[in-house]
């Protein structure tokens, strides 16, 4: 009853302030209608400060006051492109036994006693190597960050590299790598790489053999040869300020002494595509088909800015979301796959473009026509101004989520330096994105993907749709077939020497 007369109570305010609301305005009636959008928000880049420790350390400060919360990065310019092709797997393989046991207060501390000493600060201690870069990341309360950038200042500069620890680690870089080599996507990711890459730097792609070679000896030789004073970044995002970011940076890093080793020997970086522009990998008993269709993309050249910019506006109209035109064309319009995904990376010295998507096998060669068509298609059809404006939506947005998080901004400062690209760049970036046009895409393609450079690689049970696979390689007279067990990438092709 008391509830009941609550709410009969409640009536006539009810009723009053439904009389106030302007016409069309949402009632009882129409709740499901959503909210009228809200003016858009300003993309705005905290302020970023850089400062230089005298040995060289590169320091960069975030920033962001409202949770007690810091994100701290260290990262050092040395990544997979240092390994040579007979030991690819060395960065990786370094980064992870980073948190697997250091030397703290003199002492080697275990990799269970390094994960509990991060727990207790209330975080965890993540280390990763990608291309030109190997990283720690850790977030934790303010109150904790000194005690947190002692042990990645320790982890990063005194690992032990233990030998058992390394045994252990390629134990489960093995396995894996045997889980991936029943996967037609993941093969037909690291074919894609070789064919375009060649033997280069970015070429580089592990294997069972190349991890078996590794030996502690090499990963202290890396170790030693690049981890440097002058080639790493601490980054701190959050709620600090830049005064007390630099003191800390100066406290666990001003003591780092710049090496008297000589430094790594950087691989020749530049593409040296192989000569097939087909590849049909048999894997036999796989369920479906991979394909992938690769193309030259931009690098990162200083003065290519620009140039970075439209081509990735290029990308995201071709394979940014749900309704870009890949996806409409291969899953929407004719149900060939679950999605089409692309991807684009870039180098000082080039940049390599895939769209992919894995289909029954009796579709493989129609998806691989329809990718190709679709990439080359943007050259004689560029975006309407509707479609423009969604795709350039879709980057801002990320790139404006990112900037909601510590981590976030970490992430997007870190990139930047680890590509050499100033941190100026990141306030630029929402015009520049917004300034790309039609007519600029459309060039943009034209130029970078003409026929003659576009690659194709499908990974599948060619038993399955034999009539397929032969159509495919009769379309293309440099077409190279492969069984699965035949690829090694080793060397700086893609089959076994006896296979040739």
């Amino acid at each position: 009853m008391i509830r009941r007369r609550q709410l009969i109570g409640s009536l006539p305010a009810a009723a009053a302030l439904l009389a106030t609301l302007p016409a069309g305005a949402a009632t009882p009636d129409d709740l499901s209608a959503p909210p009228p959008a809200g003016p858009p928000r300003a993309v705005t880049v905290p302020p970023l400060h850089e400062s230089r420790l005298d040995n060289g350390v590169n320091v960069v400060v975030a920033p962001r006051r409202g949770l007690p919360l810091v994100s701290a990065w260290l990262l050092v310019r040395v990544g997979a492109e240092t390994d040579p092709l007979d030991r690819a797997g060395r960065a990786d393989m370094l980064a992870a036994l980073l948190t697997q046991g250091a030397r703290r207060d003199g002492r080697a501390v275990s990799a269970p006693e390094l994960a509990r000493q991060a727990e207790a600060l209330g975080g965890s201690l993540s280390a990763s190597s990608g291309w030109r870069a190997t990283s720690l990341g850790m977030t934790v309360t303010t109150p904790r960050l000194d005690a947190a950038l002692s042990l990645m200042s320790d982890v990063l500069r005194q690992p032990t590299l233990a030998a058992d620890e390394l045994d252990r680690l390629r134990v489960q870089a093995v396995d894996a790598l045997k889980v991936s080599n029943s996967d037609p996507g993941s093969i037909a990711s690291r074919v894609a790489r070789r064919l375009y890459w060649g033997g280069s730097a970015y070429g580089g792609v592990s294997t069972e053999q190349t991890l078996q070679r590794l030996r502690r000896d090499d990963l202290q030789a890396l170790h030693a040869q690049g981890f440097r004073p002058e080639d790493t970044l601490l980054v701190l995002a959050g709620d600090l300020t830049p005064e007390r970011g630099l003191a800390l940076a100066q406290q666990h890093l001003g003591s780092w002494r710049p090496s008297r080793i000589a430094p790594l020997a950087r691989r020749d970086g530049r593409p040296a595509p192989l000569a097939p522009r087909t590849v049909l990998v048999n894997l036999p008993g796989v369920g479906q088909s991979s394909v992938t269709v690769l193309a030259p993309f931009t690098s990162l050249a200083p003065d290519d800015v620009a140039e970075l910019r439209i081509g990735q506006v290029a990308n995201a109209v071709l394979g940014g979301g749900y309704s870009a035109r890949l996806n409409q064309e291969v899953r929407i319009k004719r149900g060939l796959s679950y999605g089409v995904g692309t991807s684009a990376e870039q180098h000082a010295e080039g940049g390599l473009w895939e769209a992919s998507a894995q289909t029954d096998h009796r579709n493989a060669a129609q998806v691989a026509e329809l990718l190709r068509a679709q990439v080359l298609g943007l050259a004689t059809t560029p975006p309407t101004a509707d479609e423009l404006a969604a795709r350039q939506a879709t980057l801002v947005g990320g790139f404006a989520r990112r900037l909601d998080t510590n981590a976030g901004i970490a992430s997007l400062i870190t990139a930047r330096w680890a590509s050499g690209r100033p941190l100026s760049e990141l306030d630029r970036f929402v015009q520049e994105v917004l300034a790309v046009t039609p007519g600029q895409v459309q060039e943009f393609a034209r130029r970078r993907w003409p026929a003659s450079d576009l690659r194709t690689v499908v990974v599948g049970d060619f038993s399955a749709a034999p009539e397929v696979f032969d159509a495919l390689a009769a379309a293309d007279a440099s077409t190279l077939r492969l069984q699965a067990g035949e690829l090694d990438f080793g060397g700086p092709g893609l089959q076994q020497a006896a296979a040739r």
